[in-house]
């Protein structure tokens, strides 16, 4: 295996900075505008909805 030369670490290092860098940048998008969000889940339904036969959802698009 070969040794990398200085354009080659130059570049691993600057791609590393840019991932960590848009890491952090996707993890404070989160953070702002979906963390504190929380979705409703009704078993019930979801269970429904999940048993049903699959001709019975599809009933209205058939043309």
């Amino acid at each position: 295996m070969t040794a990398m030369n200085l354009s080659d670490r130059t570049l691993l290092r600057n791609l590393v900075l840019v991932l960590v860098l848009k890491l952090a940048i996707l993890l404070a998008l989160w953070s702002v505008f979906f963390r504190h969000q929380h979705v409703a889940v009704d078993d019930v339904g979801v269970a429904v909805l999940l048993l049903q036969p699959a001709s019975a959802s599809t009933q209205g698009t058939n043309q």
